[in-house]
């Protein structure tokens, strides 16, 4: 396979119905520690936005379909006519509305505790992540790195701080409470043990897409810890892979934890928008679920920064979840924009109104190159087998010529 590592085997059945608890996480150096009750309590958040998704979530259809529908056509003399009015009548109904509540405790409280775990271990964990001589991959932090508009303002998801605030000198509590289960909990251990699914969703979307592709260079934007960055330097050993993040203190951690993992990774802080590298410096640029944390005008940046500094042949793949319209009615589009206006990712609905073609063609891409399709999601297992699953992600890509 030239440069790249040992062919996959990828596993064709689901994950099933196995337990998701805390103690199947991947541990690693950075990890913060926990005790027997915080244990606890990752378990009863884990369980409780399982429970949230799995059973009450698909109530929410009988409700609009036998109540919420009928009362706004009878007020109106029609249909709600897009997932805004869906949202004002489905706002009225107490099942709607006691879920959005418990979903956001669930969201909020997990934070918390998450944020009470990283304080008692702060300094120790400050100091731990430190550059050494022994290391292997590398780390770049700008100090007058200006936080985009975009970003500054709030907590994104609600974690406090967000990815970039820095509480005390060379601060990784970003890193440190979004490693802590963010991931494994809202998505019920669906992405693995090191909540890198949507990394190893991209590579086998790309062996299977195109098969001789075998990139040298490779950026993953947007890395936060690095979680989906790892898996492209395990596929391609010899490719130099680069994670790129608007956030110092998840850089810190990132860099640390690969580290620790053995997997050698240069971790940067830019801003995608305007990259610092040269033109034609890239095989392949990638990103997982970042362009709906950025803004309208943002992502036509980072499209066009990406098609400059592509190698001819290169390949640029954005993941995310697909476009609205691509939802069989606007109760579905509701369902899926809930984040817009309750997880404090207001980007998150304008982002997936978007004519991404346009992006693409206006970048520079030619039409027949712009990819817009779905990918079969990946799920390690806890021995490191990669099962494909149940779900799909949204591949927004293209190949420049």
């Amino acid at each position: 396979m030239g440069a790249q590592g040992a062919p996959i085997a990828f596993l064709e059945n689901t994950m099933g119905d196995l337990p998701i608890v805390w103690h199947r996480y991947g541990r690693h150096e950075m990890l913060a520690d926990t005790t027997h009750d915080d244990g606890s309590r990752l378990d009863f958040a884990i369980n409780l936005q399982r429970y949230l998704s799995a059973n009450v979530m698909p109530g929410h259809r009988a409700v609009y379909e036998k109540v919420a529908e009928p009362k706004f056509v009878k007020q109106h003399g029609r249909p709600p006519k897009d997932r805004h009015e869906v949202r004002k009548a489905m706002l009225r109904e107490p099942y709607f509305q006691y879920w959005s509540h418990l979903r956001l405790f669930a969201q909020d409280n997990t934070y918390w505790e998450r944020s009470r775990i990283v304080e008692r271990q702060w300094d120790k964990m400050v100091a731990k992540a430190k550059p050494r001589a022994s290391d292997k991959g590398g780390l770049e932090i700008d100090p007058d790195f200006k936080v985009p508009p975009y970003q500054a303002p709030f907590d994104m998801h609600w974690m406090p701080g967000s990815f970039f605030t820095e509480f005390v000198e060379s601060d990784i509590a970003g890193g440190a409470m979004y490693d802590l289960g963010g991931l494994y909990i809202t998505t019920h251990g669906k992405n693995g043990r090191f909540n890198d699914g949507a990394g190893w969703s991209v590579i086998r979307w790309v062996l299977d897409r195109f098969p001789e592709f075998d990139p040298t260079r490779i950026l993953d934007e947007g890395c936060t810890v690095g979680h989906n960055t790892l898996p492209f330097k395990k596929q391609w050993p010899k490719a130099e892979v680069i994670g790129m993040d608007i956030g110092a203190p998840v850089l810190r951690y990132a860099h640390r934890r690969a580290e620790s993992l053995g997997v050698p990774v240069t971790f940067t802080q830019q801003n995608a928008e305007r990259s610092k590298y040269p033109d034609e410096s890239f095989d392949f640029v990638v990103s997982t679920m970042l362009l709906h944390e950025t803004s309208y005008k943002a992502v036509y940046n980072i499209v066009k920064d990406n098609y400059r500094i592509l190698k001819k042949g290169g390949l640029m793949v954005h993941v995310e979840q697909p476009p609205f319209t691509w939802a069989n009615s606007a109760f579905d589009q509701l369902l899926k924009d809930w984040d817009t206006h309750n997880n404090n990712e207001p980007f998150w609905g304008a982002m997936h109104d978007m004519n991404l073609e346009d992006v693409a063609k206006k970048a520079g891409f030619l039409a027949k190159d712009v990819i817009m399709e779905m990918a079969p999601v990946v799920t390690p297992t806890d021995q490191d087998k990669l099962r494909v699953g149940n779900g799909q992600w949204f591949i927004f890509g293209a190949r420049k010529r």
